[in-house]
């Protein structure tokens, strides 16, 4: 790892062929997930926002694959939807929670941003940019002592290191030797603002460099790439307990929000490059010339992930909605 603002681009990983179609699948998985929550977004069953994780499957899936999650912990932020298909959460639990209906992950009461599973260690999603980095800060100080060998992992964009609680929370990390992974991904965008208009330092590594933990960026489109750095990565964590930071560059290909027209502050020649290095391109490509899958196969993986989710949004939408009395419920006074 590196402490200097050069970047890092890890090697990609060696996996089986099986292991290869597994990952594209979940990334196909979040992919169509996303489309379908946006269109029943649109049909008026979603209240609230929607942020979507299209173009950013690599690193969620890349490093949630490589965790154990009997004893590591995820602190997410907003744009949660995909981690928690990546932990292994159903999908009709995840659209009845978007629908605000009782099978919801958190029946029906926390929505878009705010997903939670006890269970997969899945300490939920928060509606406030930086908010979570506190409390996956506590969340690692906790695992350090319990002496178990697990470590949390932190995920965020690019704007939450603009809040003080990221610099706060990065400074306790490394002064008190905390077993945590902070995962920055760098969609280029704090909301709608590019990130040269609201970061002096463009190579955000070494903003966390500062505070004496390694850091290193990697390439946040390639599943082989996050997926080798991410379990080089958690073995050292585990060894030396101590922070360490990772900036993964990626894209949003679409805007903050459903409601953001992104096309008024970026133009087609800037997204053209990343388009062509969508995750499931590059992953679909890899195993097109490993002869591992053709391209009529994968598109065939594409329909029976759309099919499948189809039958799991309509499933969602059977849930009643929580009763009245469920309101005071879940709630500590």
């Amino acid at each position: 790892m590196s402490t200097s603002s050069e970047p890092v681009i890890s090697d990609r990983v060696a996996e089986s062929p099986e292991k290869l179609r597994t990952l594209l699948r979940r990334m196909m998985t979040i992919r169509e997930f996303e489309h379908l929550g946006e269109r029943e977004f649109r049909n008026g069953l979603i209240r609230g926002y929607y942020h979507s994780y299209a173009g950013q499957e690599a690193v969620g899936v890349g490093f949630i694959e490589a965790m154990d999650l009997t004893r590591d912990y995820i602190v997410d932020h907003y744009r949660d939807h995909g981690h928690c298909l990546a932990v292994g959460l159903d999908a009709v639990n995840i659209y009845a929670e978007l629908f605000g209906r009782r099978a919801g992950v958190s029946k029906g009461k926390g929505g878009s941003m705010h997903m939670y599973n006890q269970e997969k260690h899945f300490l939920g999603g928060d509606g406030i940019v930086g908010g979570g980095i506190s409390v996956a800060t506590g969340v690692g100080l906790a695992l350090k002592r319990m002496g178990k060998g697990g470590l949390c992992v932190c995920f965020f964009g690019d704007g939450a290191l603009d809040t003080g609680t990221f610099h706060e929370s990065l400074n306790m990390a490394s002064l008190w030797d905390v077993p945590i992974v902070y995962i920055c991904i760098n969609n280029q965008f704090s909301m709608g603002t590019r990130l040269d208009r609201h970061s002096s330092l463009t190579q955000l590594v070494d903003r966390a460099a500062g505070y004496g933990m390694a850091t290193e960026q990697i390439d946040g489109q390639d599943i082989g790439v996050t997926l080798a750095a991410a379990e080089r990565i958690f073995a050292g964590v585990r060894e030396r307990q101590r922070p360490v930071f990772i900036e993964a560059l990626t894209y949003r290909y679409q805007g903050h929000g459903i409601h953001d027209k992104p096309h008024n502050y970026r133009t087609p020649e800037e997204e053209d490059p990343w388009i062509h290095r969508d995750p499931l391109l590059i992953l679909g490509q890899r195993l097109i010339e490993e002869k591992i899958m053709t391209g009529e196969q994968i598109e065939a993986m594409r329909q029976e992930v759309a099919a499948e989710l189809e039958a799991k949004v309509e499933a969602a939408k059977q849930s009643p909605a929580p009763e009245d009395r469920e309101l005071y419920e879940d709630v500590t006074l």
